[in-house]
């Protein structure tokens, strides 16, 4: 099973968040405070990755950075990152 690079994740929805991250999270029904943890590193759940990737048209994998890895292997690694605690750092 290959690992889900947290920082890539970051990295795509710093794309498609852009300069409104008030607005996405209100959308996809998170809190900014959430959204801010999944900007920095966080990795969001399998269900906030789906509200996500169906609100910006965009496939679940584009986040996760698969080529040709099991999407399934990569939603069980995601849903046991969301299960278990985490920092994340503010800027």
């Amino acid at each position: 099973m290959e690992r889900i690079d947290a920082q890539l994740v970051a990295l795509r929805l710093r794309e498609v968040v852009a300069d409104e991250p008030k607005a996405f999270a209100y959308e996809i029904g998170v809190s900014l405070s959430a959204l801010y943890n999944y900007l920095n590193g966080r990795i969001p759940s399998t269900e906030v990755l789906f509200r996500i990737a169906r609100y910006t048209g965009r496939p679940m994998e584009w986040f996760l950075g698969s080529h040709g890895v099991d999407t399934v292997d990569l939603m069980v690694e995601a849903a046991r990152n969301a299960a278990s605690p985490s920092v994340a750092v503010a800027h």
